[in-house]
């Protein structure tokens, strides 16, 4: 038997072979088939939303609404004690079919001195459908004594869209402040800082240079241009007078005063540089009465513009005020914004080599230095000495 079976394996093994050989002689075939595929990019498919409504800790002292999907309210009215807390809840959905978010916040409070503003979420990341609550606190840290105190407050939460996944992964949520700097802090200290508004106009590489502050009046922060203007940058709907070949700086009238005075103050035809951001407005030079308040703030002095005062080029940060000393570019300085009231003729400037001074409105060796005014809910941080816009 077991003879039998040893000739029986290797009949098998045999035609196994010859079976496999017989394969081998019919070669493949493929079938191609080439195209492509595209999706594209549809903001229509990130939602981030408030969602309900919130709620308060205590009703006598915080209300709380959602205004709609990305606006909401919180108002704090009556702390009478010092560490007096109240908050409000929000309630916050990723409503995307398939994207991810990451959450990050940021706070601004004017009024740091008697108020703390905190904001904390219970979840920094949301996968698609996902729910997270955000808690707004607001603390009187110090009781006012001599008359009421308040506070303009602001959060913002920015939701960044993830891979799914990927959530807690995106740079921006790594590198993103939870409490930045912001313009409601900036006070007149910062004088002559510079701050980065992301564009670059005055012939430079860097958009750091640009824009210094230059005051802050209540709640308007006003930032001037550090240099002159460029002529060739400035909008034909402002009516102004240009020979940019022989003067690339210089504007004037060749009609009237009013015409170099309504085309300074003509905020529409200056709004090009206030870079997109939402409530900024621009004009083309300072006020004489801006000027002088941001001088004698800065220096602790009390000149009157009326009395063509010199400025003391002894002083810091002198060049925010005159920014070349002599002709630069067949340039002698810059309009202010300010009719003189003597004259129908003149307007008021800031001669390099005089100081403040009047002239007739078509004199060709003025440039000018737009002023811009700029909402103090603006979130920015201060880094390296440059205040830097984050939204």
């Amino acid at each position: 038997m077991k003879r039998t079976n040893k000739i029986i394996v290797t009949l098998v093994l045999v035609v196994a072979l010859l079976i496999g050989i017989g394969y081998a002689a019919i070669q493949n075939i493929t079938l191609n088939i080439e195209g492509k595929a595209e999706a594209e990019i549809s903001q229509d498919n990130f939602k981030v939303a408030f969602a309900g409504e919130p709620t308060v800790s205590d009703e006598e002292f915080v209300t709380a609404t959602v205004t709609d999907d990305i606006n909401a309210t919180i108002n704090v009215e009556g702390l009478t004690e010092k560490g007096q807390t109240v908050s409000a809840i929000y309630t916050v959905q990723n409503t995307s079919t398939d994207i991810s978010a990451d959450l990050a916040v940021s706070t601004t409070n004017d009024n740091p001195e008697y108020f703390t503003l905190s904001s904390k979420l219970d979840k920094t990341s949301l996968v698609a459908g996902e729910s997270t609550t955000l808690t707004v606190t607001v603390e009187l840290t110090k009781v006012p004594v001599i008359e009421s105190v308040s506070s303009i407050i602001g959060v913002q939460l920015t939701a960044i869209p993830v891979e799914p996944g990927k959530e807690g992964t995106s740079e921006e949520i790594n590198d993103f402040s939870q409490t930045p700097n912001t313009l409601a802090i900036v006070t007149n200290d910062n004088i002559g800082d510079y701050i980065d508004l992301g564009n670059s106009i005055i012939g430079t590489e860097s958009t750091t240079d640009d824009w210094r502050i230059l005051y802050k009046e209540d709640d308007k922060v006003y930032a001037i241009l550090a240099d002159y203007l460029p002529a060739n940058q400035i909008s034909e709907s402002a009516g102004l007078d240009t020979d940019t070949t022989n003067k690339p700086y210089n504007v004037w009238s060749n009609t009237n005063r009013n015409t170099l005075l309504n085309g300074l103050l003509n905020e529409t035809a200056w709004s090009n540089l206030a870079s997109g951001i939402s409530g900024a407005k621009v004009i083309g030079s300072p006020t004489v009465e801006l000027l002088m308040s941001s001088y004698n703030t800065k220096n602790e002095t009390e000149l009157v513009y009326t009395d063509y005062p010199k400025l003391d080029s002894t002083t810091t940060d002198y060049d925010l005020y005159v920014p070349h000393i002599s002709n630069y570019e067949n340039c002698l300085g810059y309009w202010l914004a300010s009719p003189y009231e003597e004259s129908s003729d003149y307007l008021w400037l800031v001669f390099s080599s005089i100081g403040v001074d009047v002239r007739n409105y078509a004199i060709t060796s003025i440039g000018v230095r737009p002023v811009i005014t700029l909402p103090t809910n603006l979130v920015v941080e201060l880094v390296d000495g440059v205040w830097k816009v984050l939204n």
